[in-house]
């Protein structure tokens, strides 16, 4: 294998990681024996867990980022825009959950500065877009930006709550796909009600 291989190898092992156990179940020493590759091939791509931590979660911010981008771009309605912004928001949540970030903040405070800006000067903003576009169409209703935004993070991150979903034998996707659509019906105006109706009826007719 070449270095990018490598890089590859390890930072996708190591996301998939950190999306079902966190962060601070990763180690060197094991990446290395989970791989079957020695920790000096590891230690040419990645000088550090630090590096390795910083590089998963910047890119994935930068996806996020890139994401929500290709999604007010894309010729939709917008009623399917915020549906869509689901699957973007649900692979977010799974790495960037409070948790996480109370983690970051404690072992790696500038790895966690350096996320808190990006996501206020570049992520919000675009969500900031897609909700005051919602509202202009009358999808939405003009609730807070930020009180929405706080609240969908914070509800969302219940279904990334490993022992509460063991305990109580739920898989997070139902967990995840039940919230979002309770807050969305919440915030749902009549019209953006029945879009999302139609919306759902002519996905379950194509599949």
């Amino acid at each position: 294998m070449n270095i990018l291989e490598y890089k590859k190898l390890i930072t996708d092992y190591s996301r998939d990681l950190i999306m079902s156990e966190g962060y601070k179940k990763i180690t060197i020493e094991l990446i290395a024996s989970n791989l079957s590759i020695s920790k000096k091939s590891i230690y040419k791509v990645f000088s550090s867990k630090r590096e390795l931590i910083a590089s998963i979660f910047l890119n994935e911010l930068n996806n996020a980022y890139n994401g929500i981008i290709h999604l007010i771009q894309e010729k939709s309605t917008m009623i399917e825009k915020v549906e869509k912004l689901s699957n973007l928001i649900e692979n977010y949540i799974r790495i960037f959950n409070e948790l996480s970030l109370n983690n970051l903040k404690r072992e790696y405070p500038q790895i966690w500065k350096e996320i808190i800006l990006f996501r206020k000067e570049r992520v919000l903003p675009l969500i900031n877009n897609l909700l005051n576009h919602s509202k202009k169409h009358d999808i939405i209703k003009d609730y807070s930006n930020e009180l929405i935004i706080r609240l969908f993070s914070s509800a969302l991150t219940i279904s990334t709550e490993r022992n509460y979903l063991l305990q109580n034998s739920y898989d997070y996707k139902v967990v995840f796909n039940s919230i979002f659509e309770i807050l969305l019906n919440g915030i749902f105006t009549k019209k953006g009600k029945k879009l999302l109706a139609i919306n759902k009826r002519m996905k379950n007719e194509n599949n």
